[in-house]
């Protein structure tokens, strides 16, 4: 894949064998979001993906970007209102699960604006 820096591999393996090499933020993202894809599709195992950690949202950041209130943000994408605060005030983090919503919106919120459409 292109942009991928030189070096070792420090013996890991992606999930199809072969060595991991030293990536940026940016490319591991993207291997993360079609690995996250191909779950979804059925195209993977959904237990390769189980014991991938998943990065943390500044999620203050993300909803001023999208130019939303706290209230607004969660209920347009069905969040708890006190659940938001909590992680905004940095009372908690977001759990695995929300960790990859919010990373999902971060990438891409059109596109899971209108999976939630057309799915409920």
């Amino acid at each position: 894949m292109a942009g991928h820096q030189a070096g070792s591999t420090n013996g890991r393996r992606n999930g199809t064998g072969s060595p991991i090499r030293q990536q940026s933020e940016a490319d591991r993202d993207a291997i993360a979001l079609q690995q996250m894809q191909d779950d979804i599709s059925g195209k993977a195992p959904l237990e390769t993906m189980a014991s991938r950690e998943v990065p943390m949202v500044d999620v203050v950041r993300l909803r001023k970007t999208l130019g939303m209130s706290q209230e607004r943000f969660c209920s347009h994408f069905g969040f708890r209102l006190g659940s938001v605060r909590n992680w905004e005030q940095g009372r908690r983090l977001p759990e695995r699960p929300a960790r990859i919503l919010l990373r999902m919106i971060e990438d891409d919120p059109e596109r899971v604006e209108r999976f939630l459409r057309e799915a409920y």
